[in-house]
């Protein structure tokens, strides 16, 4: 059997990273796939693993704009996958595909399309229509779909709720999280142990965007150290100009002086895990996602976390963290302050937490893919 992989649209974040996790710890052999062959830009192409068993086709149209990258898939890449490299299924984790190519499993990774009370906090008009566009060509693509892989029941039910679609189209396969999170929870302190020299380090890790909710983090977290908490708060990732003057605002406010909140930009993945290992404490504000892996990231590190109570995050977390509603800042406040508070709690949520994230492996999620498709190929 040969597998082939609709990557043209992938180009970095979790997409780019979910494809280079499950190629890296496939054995496609296992599931009777003897060729698995992926399209894609150069750039992306060069960030996978290179196996005897796979193929990195790049083409000229892949390498300039998405524009190009969607003509390209449109026109081109049903006739290649069938009449070039023979592939008995095509494989769309970009979960958009508008070719001909009839035997398509594609997954759903980006809920906006399909939460419009979240869209809806993009002020652009540029962007809300692209969530616009992205609901109807990804709509197509699901209802095409032989199969479609979801990575959480959340994300499946919300779907569900607006396409209805078949129940043996459907399955669940989380996401993994890379080993370099790896780390034991520490013992806890009291608060009373921590200090305006040594103080207890909240950390963020996301995008600044409009429905990650970063400013109301760090309002808490201002409301917390007013009231005398040695605490801080560093955020850790890109930022949109849209949103960019609400963090700002918070973080050039007199109550910042002291710098307590410090936004520190984007950092490479690679470097990631140590930042996560100098925090005491992670928040994870964000009011929508499909599968949270930077919470996953946050539980493996053995962090205690005050977390959203949005989405599927109850649903990955349980009964492991503190929860709280990102749109309103006195929520923060009180679960951060909770948390802050009592030590046993802070121990208990963190080792539960841990224990939970053992579940989540690449390994696994490789294996239950390429597993999951060969036996969609062998239904047909």
């Amino acid at each position: 059997m040969v597998l082939g992989i609709d990557a043209t649209n992938i180009r970095s974040g979790g997409g780019l990273t979910h494809l280079r996790e499950i190629l890296t710890h496939a054995n496609p052999i296992e599931f009777g796939f003897e060729k698995v062959v992926v399209w894609s830009n150069t750039s992306t192409l060069e960030k996978l693993p290179n196996n005897i068993w796979l193929d990195k086709v790049s083409h000229k149209l892949l390498n300039k704009s998405f524009i190009y990258s969607f003509l390209f898939q449109v026109f081109f890449l049903s006739k290649k996958a069938k009449l070039v490299h023979n592939c008995d299924l095509l494989f769309v984790p970009g979960g958009t595909f508008m070719g001909t190519f009839e035997d398509m499993v594609t997954m759903s990774r980006n809920m906006l399309p399909f939460e419009k009370t979240e869209y809806l906090r993009f002020k652009s008009f540029k962007s809300r229509l692209r969530f616009k566009i992205l609901h109807y060509t990804q709509s197509l693509t699901f209802k095409k779909a032989s199969r479609i892989i979801f990575l959480t029941n959340y994300a499946k039910s919300v779907v569900n709720s607006s396409l209805d679609i078949k129940e043996e189209k459907t399955t669940i396969i989380p996401h993994g999280t890379n080993v370099s999170f790896l780390k034991e929870p520490v013992i806890q302190r009291e608060i009373n142990d921590f200090n305006t020299t040594r103080p207890f380090k909240l950390l963020y890790v996301s995008v600044v965007t409009a429905y990650k909710h970063q400013w109301n983090v760090a309002a808490a977290v201002l409301k917390l150290k007013k009231e005398g908490y040695p605490v801080t708060l560093d955020l850790v990732g890109d930022i949109t100009e849209e949103s960019r003057l609400k963090l700002e605002t918070v973080l050039n406010s007199e109550l910042n002086s002291e710098n307590t909140v410090n936004y520190l930009g984007l950092v490479p993945y690679d470097d990631l895990a140590e930042y996560y290992f100098n925090a005491n404490g992670f928040v994870f504000a964000s009011s929508c996602e499909n599968m949270p892996n930077i919470l996953i990231e946050a539980m493996t590190s053995g962090l205690p976390i005050a977390c959203s109570n949005f989405g599927p995050m109850p649903e990955v977390l349980g009964d492991a963290g503190v929860y709280f509603d990102p749109t309103k800042v006195d929520s923060i406040y009180e679960s951060i302050k909770l948390m802050l508070n009592n030590k046993q709690l802070r121990e208990d949520i963190s080792n539960k937490s841990f224990k939970k994230s053992i579940n989540y492996t690449w390994k696994h999620c490789s294996d239950e893919t390429f597993k999951y498709l060969s036996e969609v190929i062998k239904t047909k």
